[in-house]
C-alpha cells in the first residue's frame, strides 16, 4: 500500500498556525471610549463651559458677578418646565400646553398668596399642574388621541380661560415673604438655581434609579416591543404628563415670585423653549435617548446665549434669529451623529 504524501501550501500554512503564532495588536484605551456616550452626557457641558470662558474675555459686563447670578436665576424657570418635558419627549411625545398652564398657575399663585395664604398658594398651584397634566395624559394615553392635538387644543382653552377669569389683567402681590422666593439667593446662589439642581436631581434619580424611569426610557425606544415585554406603556405616558405640570407648576411658583406679577400672556414662547432647550440637550425627539445632565446644561447655555445677546445691545427681533440659528445647527450636528452611530 503506498504511502500518500501531502504537501503544505503556503495558503494552508497559514491556516494552520498554532495560538502561539498569531500576533494580537493591543487595542488603544482611546478605542475602547464611547465618543457618542461621552458627548451625550457632557458635550452641550463643555460647549457651555467654553462659551463661558470666551464670554468672560470678549463679552463686557459678562464677568460680573451679579450679571452672573442673573444667568442662574433666569435659567432655572424654563430649565424646571424643561426637567418635565425632557421625560414626555423621552416617550416621543411634547407638551405644548405648558406655556398657557405656567400664566394660569402664576396668576393662581400670586392670586392667593395675595391673600396672605403663602403655602396654601403653592399646594394649589401644585395641584392645578398636576390636574391639567393628568387631563392630557388621560386624553393622550388611554383615549389614544395625539399629542399634538390634544396640548395644542389645551393651549387655547387654558389661555382662553385664563383671559376669561381675570378680564386680561394681572394680578400682583409684592409682599417679602413671597419676593424672596423667587429673588432671593441661599448663601449667594439664587433660590430658583437652588430649586433647578434640585429638581434635575429628582428628575435624574427617577429616570435611572425607578421601574418608572426603566419604562420610559424602553417605551420611547419602542413602544410595541416594550408593550410586548410588560411595560405598562399607558400608565407610564399619563405619569409623564402629570410630571410635566408639576414641574410647569413650580416654575410658574418661581416666576411669579419673581415678577410679582402674573397674568395672561405670561412668557411668549415658553413651551418652545422648554422643548428647544431638552432637544439642544441631547434628547432625541423620536425618545428613547437623552440624559438629564444634557438638559441641565442645555438650560444654562441657553440662557447664556440671550445673556450675551443682551449685552451686546441685540435687537429683540435679531435675538430671536440668532437663538433659533444656534439651534438649528445644534440640532443638525447631532442628527449627523446619531445617523453615524447608527451606520458604525
Amino acid at each position: 500500500m503506498s504511502e500518500t504524501k501531502h504537501v503544505l501550501s503556503k495558503d494552508d500554512e497559514s491556516t494552520t498556525n498554532t495560538p502561539e503564532h498569531v500576533v494580537v495588536q493591543p487595542r488603544s484605551r482611546l478605542g475602547n471610549i464611547r465618543w457618542d456616550i461621552l458627548w451625550e452626557r457632557y458635550g452641550i457641558a463643555a460647549i457651555l463651559l467654553v462659551t463661558w470662558l470666551l464670554s468672560y474675555f470678549l463679552v463686557p459686563d459678562f464677568s460680573n458677578i451679579d450679571n452672573f447670578t442673573e444667568i442662574l436665576r433666569q435659567s432655572s424657570f424654563v430649565g424646571i418646565a424643561a426637567v418635565g418635558m425632557m421625560i414626555v419627549i423621552l416617550l416621543g411625545s411634547f407638551d405644548l400646553s405648558i406655556g398657557s398652564t405656567l400664566a394660569l398657575c402664576a396668576w393662581l399663585t400670586v392670586t392667593i398668596a395675595g391673600q396672605h395664604q403663602l403655602l396654601w398658594a403653592f399646594a394649589a398651584t401644585l395641584l392645578l399642574g398636576c390636574f391639567i397634566g393628568a387631563i392630557n395624559g388621560v386624553l393622550i394615553a388611554f383615549l389614544r388621541i395625539p399629542a399634538f392635538i390634544v396640548t395644542l387644543s389645551m393651549l387655547f382653552i387654558i389661555s382662553g380661560y385664563t383671559y376669561v377669569i381675570t378680564g386680561g389683567n394681572s394680578a400682583l402681590y409684592t409682599g417679602q415673604e413671597f419676593t424672596q422666593i423667587g429673588g432671593g439667593n441661599l448663601l449667594g446662589v439664587p433660590i430658583p438655581f437652588v430649586v433647578f439642581m434640585l429638581c434635575a436631581l429628582l428628575g435624574a434619580a427617577l429616570l435611572r434609579y425607578t421601574s418608572f424611569g426603566r419604562h420610559v426610557y424602553a417605551a420611547g425606544s419602542n413602544a410595541v416591543a416594550a408593550r410586548i415585554a410588560g411595560v405598562p406603556v399607558r400608565r407610564t405616558q399619563f405619569y409623564a404628563f402629570v410630571l410635566v405640570g408639576f414641574f410647569t407648576a413650580g416654575a410658574a411658583i418661581l416666576l411669579a415670585s419673581r415678577l410679582y406679577t402674573a397674568g395672561p400672556g405670561l412668557e411668549p414662547d415658553f413651551e418652545l423653549n422648554a422643548i428647544a432647550t431638552v432637544v439642544l440637550g441631547g434628547t432625541r425627539l423620536s425618545g428613547g435617548r437623552g440624559s438629564m445632565s444634557g438638559t441641565f446644561a442645555a438650560a444654562l447655555l441657553f440662557t447664556t446665549i440671550s445673556n450675551i445677546l443682551d449685552l451686546l445691545s441685540m435687537d429683540a427681533f435679531v435675538q430671536r434669529v440668532i437663538v433659533g440659528l444656534v439651534l438649528l445647527i445644534a440640532l443638525s450636528i447631532e442628527g449627523v451623529r446619531a445617523r453615524m452611530a447608527e451606520r458604525a
